[in-house]
């Protein structure tokens, strides 16, 4: 019997597409109402933040006010059933035209088809 719901490979990659695309409501739809999002300590968004509006407000909009450009593009998925990895590479630049490359691991953990939690590994001395 065919299932119609989205795998969670699906649903993470959706996430990219969405951000990358400036629809934010179609990525935080794909959160629970309590998700954790970890940002690392040195990162331009630090911190730890619950709930999809948190999210919004200090991690999207901040990306998309103060960078000219800023893409998450990943290059593969991990399907580990209700944790995917996404490993990629940032894309940013400044206001004053200076470009950030930034490879990532991106840990999704789901649970029934939404973000629970999410953890950003990165480099964080590329960003300072």
């Amino acid at each position: 019997m065919a299932s119609t719901h989205q795998s969670n490979v699906e649903t993470v990659r959706t996430v990219y597409e969405g951000f990358n695309e400036g629809d934010l409501e179609s990525v935080l739809a794909t959160m629970a109402e309590n998700v954790e999002w970890v940002e690392p300590v040195g990162f331009v968004f630090a911190g730890t933040y619950h709930g999809p509006d948190a999210v919004r407000e200090n991690v999207f909009v901040p990306a998309m006010e103060r960078f000219e450009s800023f893409r998450v593009e990943p290059d593969r998925f991990i399907d580990g059933g209700d944790t995917v990895v996404a490993v990629g590479t940032f894309h940013a630049t400044t206001e004053d035209g200076e470009r950030i490359e930034s490879p990532f691991a991106h840990v999704n953990e789901l649970h029934d088809g939404h973000i629970s939690r999410f953890v950003n590994y990165t480099d964080t001395a590329l960003w300072r």
